[in-house]
């Protein structure tokens, strides 16, 4: 069912505090959006990014940010729905990185599952992945 319009601003407003906290570094901002509870969980694109729990994230987000000199999450269309305290968001993101003097510009998808605890949305949670080129269009 899709959120309705105050749950989905807020949603709206705990990804874009995710984006900011991701682009500028900012480790205790981006873990305070995540469920301070041991099986929340943050999977990446690489094969060996699962992590578990927020010492996990930590780890996993220092070692993204150790990669490049700057990197910012775009947001290009978002899907969100709710079934009371639990919310599910999909999105297209834009992933902009400059590393060894290169700037790059990656298509991305985030899928999240947020819980609400009082009055915040937590991650409970979160997967960003790169779309493979090698199927096409359509298939």
């Amino acid at each position: 069912m899709k959120a309705d319009a105050k749950a989905e601003r807020e949603i709206m407003d705990t990804l874009g505090a995710f984006t900011r906290a991701y682009r500028d570094r900012n480790l205790d901002r981006m873990l305070g959006l995540f469920a301070p509870d041991p099986d929340v969980v943050f999977y990446g694109n690489g094969e060996d990014e699962k992590s578990i729990g927020l010492s996990g994230i930590k780890e996993q987000a220092e070692h993204d940010w150790s990669q490049s000199a700057a990197v910012s999450l775009q947001t290009k269309w978002v899907s969100v729905s709710m079934a009371g305290q639990v919310a599910w968001l999909a999105a297209d993101l834009e992933i902009l990185a400059e590393g060894g003097g290169v700037e790059m510009s990656l298509p991305a998808r985030l899928t999240a599952v947020l819980e609400r605890r009082g009055e915040k949305w937590f991650f409970m949670q979160l997967h960003v992945s790169l779309p493979t080129r090698e199927e096409g269009e359509n298939k």
